[in-house]
Order: C-alpha cells, then structure tokens, then sequence
C-alpha cells in the first residue's frame, strides 16, 4: 500500500491491490476503448479514490479492543516487539521522512515525551518509509530529535491498522487496548488528550 501525507489522494494502482474485484473491473472499463475522452475518465478514477477515502472510517481499530501487533526492525536492525511496552500507556505514530505535515508534528510529539515519559508513557514511531530510504529515514529521526523508539513499517503493519494516510497515531493503554486514534492525538490536541488519560 502506497500511503500519502494528509489529505492527499492515495495511490489508485496500490488501492486497487486492496480494493473488491468489483472496483477492478471498473479500472479495466476506464482504460477499455469505451472511454476515449481522458477528462471523464480522469474523473472517475478520483471519484472512486474519494470514495475510498470517505469510508476509511468504516475501517478504524474499535476502541477498547486490542490493537494489533507489532514486530518491526529498529534503526540498528534488531527487531523490536510492541509486547515489551505492556504496562504503559503508548502513543504508535505513523510517519515517514518524506511527508512534510508528519515532520511538522515532531515538536509536538517532542514537547508530549518530554513530558509524560516519567509517567508511564513512551512513544513508538512507525516509519512508511521504503528499505531502500533507511539512510533518509534515520537522517530525518536525527533531525526532529526523535529519542524514542522507532521502527521500519513493512507494510503489513500499517495495514493492519487501517493507515491510509499519514501522520496516522493511536494511543493505547496498558493492556494494548486503544483508547484514541486520529485528530485528538494531532497537534495541541495531543497535550490535552494526553492530560485526559494520563492523570
């Protein structure tokens, strides 16, 4: 899957890897000599990638219900397990080097470490980036002073949490559990959502 910053369209030839055999039989008609004009055709295929979009919702993680596991390599290659976080409250943020709205979210996610990693919080940061984009990768995390855990995605991951575009986090509890996904952990939002957990 082919993720893309913030509110922008996502990839249709990767959306068509996940999409019902129905919406590829729609592709195959849009390229097919039925539509010779490139404009309507244009506009359907966004028609069927801002559908796809508005019904992300329909696939969000359920609140108060485990989230799904992640075993991933770090910077130094050793692959690091979520399990080892049990009993801490952890914030997964979905990022990559290359998207400009989740590198604006670094001093956020700096200010919210800095200031709940003594109460039973941490962050685990879950890079989309390509294997072939490692060096950017840790460049980037060097950069934005990243001093918390971070991992390299591999595509099964993100997709198991229903990511279809980035900055993605979800806040989980103790128990693995997830309390809160979205825009209220974006932000300012993410200082006063975290005073509402973390007590």
């Amino acid at each position: 899957m082919w993720l893309t910053p913030h509110y922008s369209l996502l990839s249709l030839t990767s959306y068509l890897k996940i999409a019902p055999p129905k919406l590829g039989t729609i592709f195959v008609c849009i390229l097919s000599k039925k539509y010779h004009n490139m404009k309507k055709s244009i506009l359907l295929l966004l028609t069927i990638t801002l559908a796809t979009l508005s019904g992300a919702k329909a696939q969000e993680l359920q609140r108060h219900k485990p989230v799904p596991t992640i075993n991933l390599p770090g910077t130094n290659g050793e692959r690091f397990d979520l399990s080892a976080y049990k009993g801490k409250y952890v914030l997964i943020d979905f990022w990559a080097s290359w998207c400009t709205p989740c590198r604006k979210e670094s001093k956020y996610l700096r200010k919210a470490y800095e200031t709940y990693k003594d109460k039973n919080f941490t962050i685990l940061s879950v890079s989309v980036d390509k294997p072939t984009d490692k060096e950017r990768w840790k460049e980037a995390i060097v950069a934005d002073q990243y001093s918390w855990m971070q991992v390299l995605d591999d595509k099964k991951t993100s997709e198991s949490y229903g990511v279809k575009n980035i900055p993605a986090a979800f806040l989980i509890d103790p128990d693995g559990n997830l309390l809160t996904q979205g825009d209220t952990l974006r932000g300012e939002q993410l200082e006063k959502t975290l005073q509402k957990y973390l007590k």
